[in-house]
């Protein structure tokens, strides 16, 4: 082989390997895919923080946490996040609205609890009679305590709903501003370690049950 060829042979090995080394950079780019996991400000809803030990090569989890189940379902429908963890109740309202969602899995059940001021006399749900009680709209926790209010004969024109997210009810319950929460966790269990709340009731005995938290995505 002359010189001249052995030249035009090793430049043609060394465009290729340029072109098999771009082709590979292109497919390792185009394999890492991110999934976009929503979930919800709750010990019940970390989950979604471990999937990375158990996505398969080429995969990435970027997990996104919401305040409000409501977010966590919109998020969803305009594909901000690929799934997301959140309370059911959203799930039906939207559903119910005609929203392209869909259910994938029940994700996690219980972790929910009415919680009164420890100093009170509150220790039913007929004792939340008049009394102020923080609420998170469009949560599965409105959902039970509406029903278990039903239950008991009694309204929501029984008692003097609170808007409030549910990481600011056990501050709210240990500042007087309200009489009890129907809180998700860790609210609960930290109102109870500090002394300042008082269980009244996990209140699975609705039609509901204990099913909390779903994990969703749209038809899309």
């Amino acid at each position: 082989m002359t010189a001249a060829a052995a030249w035009r042979v090793q430049r043609l090995l060394f465009v290729a390997l340029a072109a098999f080394a771009l082709a590979s950079t292109v497919a390792g780019a185009e394999e890492n895919k991110v999934l976009r996991v929503g979930t919800l400000k709750l010990i019940h809803g970390i989950t979604p923080y471990f999937y990375q030990k158990f996505a398969p090569p080429g995969y990435s989890v970027e997990v996104i946490p919401f305040e409000s189940p409501t977010d966590g379902k919109n998020a969803v429908l305009t594909g901000t996040v690929d799934t997301c963890v959140h309370g059911i109740a959203a799930f039906f309202l939207g559903a119910a609205a005609g929203e392209p969602v869909v259910v994938v899995a029940s994700a996690t059940n219980r972790g929910m609890a009415i919680m009164a001021d420890a100093k009170s006399e509150i220790k039913t749900v007929q004792d939340l009679r008049g009394k102020r009680v923080a609420i998170w709209p469009g949560s599965t926790q409105e959902v039970v305590i509406l029903e278990r209010l039903k239950a008991e004969g009694m309204s929501l024109k029984d008692i003097q709903p609170i808007r409030l997210s549910f990481s600011d009810m056990p501050a709210a319950l240990a500042r007087g501003d309200v009489d009890a929460y129907v809180g998700a966790e860790p609210g609960p269990g930290i109102s109870l370690a500090n002394g300042v709340g008082r269980l009244v009731e996990y209140p699975y005995s609705t039609p509901i049950g204990s099913l909390n938290m779903i994990l969703s995505t749209s038809e899309s």
